[in-house]
């Protein structure tokens, strides 16, 4: 049986919900059976999340206050991070859907244009984890949705949720500023939008994003714009690469490519990419083509006029309404058969693709990056054991590691800081700094090269107790407990205030 734009069976929208419900299940199972550790993202989220700062030396604090909030929800588990990170994208593809319900009148066209984006490779390996790109997956088409509603429906609730809406995507990242801008332009730009100056509707929204924004805003002028500037090392301020640019159009391509294979497998017609007679589309219509393609073109100029490093993953919040887009501008039938069929198929291999990417490539690579032989949690459990054997029901206030160990300060029960708050940086391994006693230092280290002597030697008189674990060849995970203290006298734990 085949279903044309004009029919949606019954069952078609159960059958749909089904599959969405199937997707976040799924991909959630297969990183917590195959992982050995969460990714560092997600650790991150969780030590600065821990500290519930309103801001953080690399980025804006939303994704690890709601990071930190769900871990604690679900009973301390890490590994609960990864229904978090689908549930961020069921809520994404819930606001493509209104946005579509507010564009289509055909049921079957807001349907589709979820099923377009599912199929992308965004969907799946760009959403592996949840951090500050990833938060924008839901936030770009809530903020997409309630500007649409204020453009067709002109509420003041809209504007103030709009504003609102949009004052969490820049706390989730201020990469969000792109498209705040891009909405902004749209409504000088465009003449339907701009009569919405004559209204108090984008003076509302831009008034409650400000209030929104404002004691962010004022935590990074306390410190320095410390965020703003990690931001221009790591894009301009890096080693110019007009490589950067042909990467960020790769990446895009290789994230959506196979949803524009998806449409054309169950499009009826001769699909077009780009939109024919502009002026025959609504306003409401051409906000949202204008939003799926000119942030795209803006990144790709900036990156190759200026050098700008672009991230590989920066991308994958950036097209997610892919599937409205070639709605809009492709209008004969589409088979919705045909594309939930071929959304089914496509999503089963990437499933496979990422258990076998999760599974088999760790265990080949474990003899050669002993990182991937890590189990953190046995690592844990052998440190709380010494601990307490030691020390009774002291609880463990402060850990320090290197990256390939980070993870423990979110297996251990007593979830000890790992970040400086006076600093904005992390305790470093090598730096002695006067946390107090209740200390943890943990590291992956080679047997043969050195490190626990040079540890040993910069901790001289502060080592209460060490021990390590043997791993994989050459390589152990040393840990030890120590008095990190100036004076090495007192107990008390107070925050520290300057290195040694």
């Amino acid at each position: 049986m085949k279903f044309s734009l004009l029919y949606l069976p019954e069952n078609s929208q159960k059958n749909i919900n089904l599959l969405m419900l199937a997707f976040a299940i799924a991909f959630s199972l297969i990183p917590m059976i195959m992982r050995n550790i969460i990714p560092h993202d997600m650790i991150e989220n969780l030590y600065w999340g821990k500290e519930f700062q309103l801001g953080y030396a690399k980025h804006p604090p939303l994704f690890a206050w709601i990071s930190y909030a769900f871990y604690k929800m679900c009973f301390s588990i890490p590994e609960s991070l990864y229904i978090l990170t689908q549930l961020n994208l069921l809520v994404g593809l819930y606001f493509i859907y209104k946005i579509s319900e507010i564009i289509f009148s055909e049921q079957t066209k807001r349907w589709a244009s979820v099923l377009i984006f599912m199929c992308s490779v965004c969907a799946v390996f760009g959403n592996e984890k949840f951090n500050a790109s990833t938060i924008l997956m839901s936030l770009f088409p809530a903020m997409f949705y309630y500007f649409t509603r204020m453009m067709k429906y002109k509420k003041t609730g809209d504007a103030i949720i709009l504003g609102i809406v949009a004052a969490l995507a820049f706390i989730g990242k201020y990469f969000a500023l792109l498209y705040i801008g891009c909405a902004g332009f749209f409504v000088l730009w465009n003449d339907d939008a701009r009569k919405l100056l004559e209204t108090r509707l984008p003076y509302v929204a831009v008034v409650t994003f400000l209030i929104g924004i404002s004691w962010n805003l004022h935590w990074l002028y306390q410190n320095d714009f410390v965020t703003v500037k990690y931001a221009l090392e790591k894009s301009i301020k890096a080693k110019k690469s007009y490589a950067s640019s042909i990467n960020f159009l790769a990446m895009q391509f290789i994230f959506f490519s196979t949803s524009f294979w998806a449409f054309a497998y169950a499009y009826e017609g001769k699909m077009k990419f780009l939109p024919q007679k502009i002026e025959e589309y609504s306003c409401e219509e051409k906000f949202i083509m204008f939003m799926t393609i000119a942030p795209n073109v803006l990144m790709f100029l900036a990156s190759l006029l200026f050098g700008m490093r672009i991230g590989s993953f920066w991308g994958t919040n950036m097209l997610m309404t892919v599937g409205i887009y070639l709605l809009l501008i492709n209008k004969e039938k589409l088979d919705l058969q045909k594309l939930f069929i071929f959304t089914k198929r496509i999503l089963v291999f990437f499933g496979i693709v990422l258990f076998l990417k999760l599974g088999v490539a760790r265990l080949f690579l474990r003899e050669y990056d002993p990182r991937n032989a890590l189990n953190i949690r046995k690592i844990a459990h052998c440190i709380e054991n010494d601990w307490h054997g030691k020390f009774g029901n002291q609880k463990i206030r402060y850990i320090k590691t290197d990256k390939a160990t980070t993870a423990l300060h979110t297996y251990l029960k007593d979830d000890p800081s790992f970040y400086d708050v006076v600093h904005n940086d992390i305790f470093h391994v090598f730096e002695r700094y006067p946390l107090g006693k209740n200390v943890v230092v943990a590291f992956l280290a080679n047997k043969n090269n050195g490190e626990v002597e040079k540890f040993r030697k910069i901790y001289d008189g502060c080592i209460l107790f060490e021990n390590s674990l043997p791993l994989v060849g050459d390589y152990i995970v040393y840990y030890a407990f120590i008095r990190d203290q100036r004076d090495g006298g007192s107990d008390d734990n107070k925050t520290p205030q300057n290195y040694y």
